[in-house]
């Protein structure tokens, strides 16, 4: 399995523009919230989204508890 990582030192062409995270940015920290066990913030209504397990222990997504969008 390999994991995949962000270079955040390479400048954008998007870099400066409006201030506001980016879609990759906005999923790589729900992500990372489900997979810490942990309640993350939805990218689409910003409500509480909730891991969701399968027949493992790690989480296969989340869905959020406001809007019902999921993650997977």
């Amino acid at each position: 399995m390999s994991s995949a990582t962000l270079d955040t030192t390479r400048p954008t062409l998007l870099d400066g523009v409006g201030g506001e995270p980016t879609l990759d940015e906005l999923l790589v920290e729900v992500w990372e919230g489900l997979t810490t066990h942990r309640a993350a913030s939805c990218p689409a209504c910003r409500g509480q989204m909730q891991p969701e397990y399968g027949a493992h222990a790690r989480p296969l997504g989340g869905r959020c508890v406001r809007c019902g969008s999921r993650l997977s």
